[in-house]
């Protein structure tokens, strides 16, 4: 029997290759996990072990809230001991993937006799007693319903479902399409995250070369600015569901080899041919979700690059990305392509190339600056979240401008808080017009002066304009009045929205007239003058901006003033991007690693870096007291997989007693 004919085949197509790595394909890919750790893309086991006592205790606690609603419902003690109360880990968390700083996707699944309005009641009260919740704040009328929190420094982000089940204890399998029967859409979503956390995993030959190929991805995207489902790029579970079908493709390859693969076949991919792990099913009888069929639905027709999960219901991942979004995105695969082409050619070369942040500043001459403001730091979180959800429609409005080929949301934003001594002031910093002097004003230098505070969110949108033709013929205005009105319009259609204490405007810029703190220098970098005739953008352009919503005066990650934008997973506490192997003195930076990282853990756990210096110890809620202790079961449902992961076999013959998370069944945690 042949090699191939011993490998099970993953996903709806045959492996494109079964080799085994070849010792360069090794050597590759120990550098690769190398640049991961010195780029601090894992965390300390004090970390780890501060984020797993964390989750035990609420789980406990969510134990104790449904056991506390059962009794005020009128049921017996026997009744209520038993109606369970589980929690389960989703995305980036239970796929074993997230770094130091990164927060956790919790769902909270309780049973049909407890409902939502508990969940923001009751329970939510029941986090406010608890000391080590520093920050809670709740999102009812999203679109998935959800609570932010930060409990003893790290964000939590709890997730209701409501079960039609009188138990959801230690018996409850969410896997099965069955527990979707007879419960609300809000409820299906967020179910829907953990099971399809889950069927990744268990749709991946090889969870350990997965999920490092998967960590390279994240950050390359990361890096890039290309990882924002909000603002039409593809979102985590979308490069997860990308990750696993190279997977699937080359069951046996090294991380290296994934990776390397990874671009050139999604460069060249036939989209919108859709990326699937596995054959889309249409669920048990007479269960109504509606699944993509691009045959039967005009919107998932109109799907640009389609990339769809797993679990029923299926659903396109990828359904906010846009024609500029796209061009981008295919633009940074090539790039991409062709430095991964160049490590492999030098196996044991570094990777850092491959991750170095792109200039968005200096890539375009025109930009657009949307200035979301309030006058309260509280207003300004859900405010600048508002506009934020409402740039992508405006980036397709862009699109259909006239002279307009391009229009690259700037992912991350910027905020900034200003000191503001007069009206007129207030009245600038509104509207992004604020005097350098004036923005780099410090609140400790003001002390028992009259001043007020305004609180922005800048998002950016560079612009590649048409070239001029070389006739000088046809006109070349750029108006933004529409896109302007019907962007200012629809974030001002927000239901909370004050025009006392909110503005949003829309303003066209030169880089040259762009903001101090878009720059690490404080100014735009000098660029070298162009042929004439090769000019792109609109250095000549006239512009007619139409500023609209000029009134007075999902909690977003940023970047203060003064810092060029990054992801702030890596970003050091006073704000400077953290070192590169190139840039650390001596080449190689001192991070001490307790598994070298050539070296295959045995249930496929993360390699584990020493330096944990300074967590902080998680105090538990007085409610969980005399709450008995959680059983593997429960533990497994929120691990996650960098702790390693074993099979249904396994567990029953270990009991689990390590609370790893538990594949359906197939290969192990290093393959077949």
């Amino acid at each position: 029997m042949s090699a191939q004919d011993q490998v099970k085949m993953f996903g709806v197509t045959p492996p494109i290759s079964t080799e085994v790595p070849k010792p360069t394909d090794i050597k590759a890919s120990e550098a690769l996990m190398a640049d991961l750790i010195a780029l601090n893309q894992f965390e300390s086991d004090a970390e780890r072990k501060v984020r797993e006592r964390l989750l035990s205790n609420i789980a406990q606690l969510v134990s104790k809230f449904v056991h506390d609603v059962s009794i005020k419902s009128g049921l017996s003690e026997k009744v209520a001991s038993e109606a369970g109360g589980r929690i389960y880990t989703s995305g980036s968390y239970r796929l074993g993937v997230h770094g130091p700083g990164s927060d956790i996707d919790t769902i909270c699944v309780c049973p049909r006799h407890v409902f939502r309005e508990h969940f923001f009641g009751e329970f939510r009260q029941m986090l406010k007693d608890w000391p080590a919740v520093t920050e809670i704040s709740a999102v009812e009328s999203a679109f998935v319903p959800v609570m932010k929190t930060v409990i003893s420094g790290v964000e939590v982000d709890l997730l209701f479902a409501r079960v039609n089940l009188p138990e959801a204890g230690d018996k409850l399998d969410i896997e099965k399409d069955e527990i979707l029967r007879g419960v609300d859409d809000a409820s299906q979503r967020s179910l829907n995250g953990p099971r399809v956390t889950d069927m990744i995993l268990n749709l991946v030959p090889d969870v350990a070369t997965f999920r490092t190929a998967l960590r390279t991805i994240r950050l390359w995207a990361k890096r890039r600015g290309i990882y924002s489902n909000v603002l039409g790029f593809p979102g985590g579970v979308a490069w997860a569901l990308l990750t696993a079908r190279i997977c699937q493709l080359y069951p046996r390859a090294a991380p290296s080899t994934i990776v390397a693969k990874f671009f050139p076949i999604y460069y060249q991919w036939g989209w919108p041919q859709p990326v699937i792990l596995k054959k889309i099913e249409q669920g048990p009888p007479n269960m109504q979700h509606p699944v993509w069929n691009p045959k039967l639905d005009r919107r998932d027709m109109a799907h640009r690059m389609p990339v769809i999960t797993p679990a029923y219901p299926s659903m396109c991942s990828t359904h906010n990305i846009t024609a500029s979004t796209m061009s981008i995105i295919k633009n940074e695969m090539l790039r991409a392509m062709h430095i991964t082409d160049k490590i492999l050619t030098n196996p044991g070369s570094s990777w850092v190339e491959l991750f170095e942040r792109a200039d968005f500043f200096g890539m375009y001459k025109t930009y657009v600056q949307v200035v979301a403001s309030a006058s309260t730091s509280e207003g300004i979180k859900d405010w600048s979240g508002t506009v934020e959800s409402r740039i992508r429609t405006l980036v397709q409005d862009l699109e259909n401008t006239d002279n307009i080929l391009t229009a690259h949301p700037q992912v991350g934003g910027v905020s900034n808080t200003f000191i503001c001594l007069t009206e007129e002031e207030q009245a600038a910093a509104s509207q992004g017009e604020l005097s350098v002097e004036a923005m780099k004003r410090k609140e400790e230098d003001f002390e028992g002066k009259e001043y007020k505070k305004i609180y922005t969110k800048n998002f950016f949108i560079g612009l590649e304009i048409e070239k001029k033709p070389k006739d000088g013929s046809g006109s070349r205005v750029l108006n933004l009045f529409y896109p302007s009105k019907r962007f200012c319009a629809a974030c001002q259609s927000w239901d909370k929205y004050d025009e006392q204490e909110m503005s949003v405007i829309l303003r066209p810029a030169k880089r040259s007239e762009l903001p101090y703190y878009c720059f690490p220098e404080g100014q735009p970098k000098s660029k070298k003058k162009a042929k004439r005739g090769q000019l792109n953008s609109a250095v000549d352009l006239g512009v007619e901006d139409g500023t609209e919503g000029q009134g007075p005066s999902k909690r977003s990650r940023c970047v203060e003033t003064g810092a060029t934008p990054m992801d702030t997973d890596e970003v050091r506490p006073n704000g400077l991007p953290l070192l590169t192997p190139e840039e650390t003195p001596g080449g190689t930076p001192n991070v001490q690693v307790s598994t070298p990282a050539a070296l295959p853990i045995p249930t496929g756990a993360d390699p584990v870096p020493a330096n944990g210096s300074g967590v902080v110890d998680v105090q538990p809620p007085a409610a969980i007291e005399g709450m008995p202790p959680l059983s593997a079961t429960a533990m497994a449902s929120f691990a996650s997989a960098a702790k390693g992961v074993t099979t249904k076999q396994e567990a029953g013959q270990t009991e689990n007693r390590d609370g790893l998370v538990v594949l359906a069944g197939g290969p192990g945690p290093n393959g077949a």
